[in-house]
């Protein structure tokens, strides 16, 4: 049994070149805002020309906001005797889950979702998903979390290239069809 006060720390890495291809993404869709700006202005074409900067300027700010999140949000997980404090990557306000509480665990390569009852003794359920990939030790976090947890995990496989390409083209078959319906055309008739 372990001591109530060992616990293992996985903070997410803050890699400088990903920052620095963020910012060179965004330079490139700024570079191509300019590069409308000026041949559409001459044009008069406003409605595309307020529609196409925009969108250039739009992703330069995302891919500059995604860079920048390592750094002033970073992902954290800590394991103890006592349960699970986990903060995501894109929500900031840190989630605990008690050993009490937890009811199943599953565990994968680049994800863990525990199902936990929020009150003890409680029927209704509530998953915490843990997003492995982002912390800098994932290949310990498995480990850690049979170190502590008191139910037995159930180990699951990664999806394979075709699962993943099939996510893929069906979320962007997505977008296309919703962004067609909202009456922005991508394709061309």
């Amino acid at each position: 049994m372990q001591g109530q006060f060992d616990q293992d720390n996985f903070i997410e890495k803050r890699d400088p070149a990903e920052l620095a291809m963020c910012i060179i993404l965004a330079a490139v869709y700024l570079g191509l805002a300019r590069y409308c700006w000026t041949t559409l202005i001459d044009t008069y074409q406003m409605r595309l020309l307020f529609n196409m900067v925009g969108f250039f300027c739009t992703i330069a700010m995302l891919s500059i906001v995604i860079g920048l999140r390592p750094y002033i949000n970073p992902c954290s997980l800590q394991l103890s005797g006592k349960g699970i404090k986990y903060r995501g990557p894109y929500w900031p306000q840190r989630k605990t889950v008690n050993w009490e509480q937890v009811f199943r665990v599953y565990l994968s390569p680049e994800l863990i979702v525990v199902l936990y009852h929020p009150l003890v003794n409680n029927k209704s359920m509530w998953p915490l998903i843990i997003q492995s990939i982002y912390l800098a030790d994932k290949d310990n976090v498995h480990e850690a979390i049979l170190k502590y947890c008191p139910v037995q995990p159930v180990m699951l496989a990664g999806p394979n290239w075709l699962t993943r390409l099939l996510a893929i083209v069906g979320f962007v078959l997505l977008a296309v069809f919703l962004l067609e319906k909202l009456g922005i055309p991508l394709l061309v008739k």
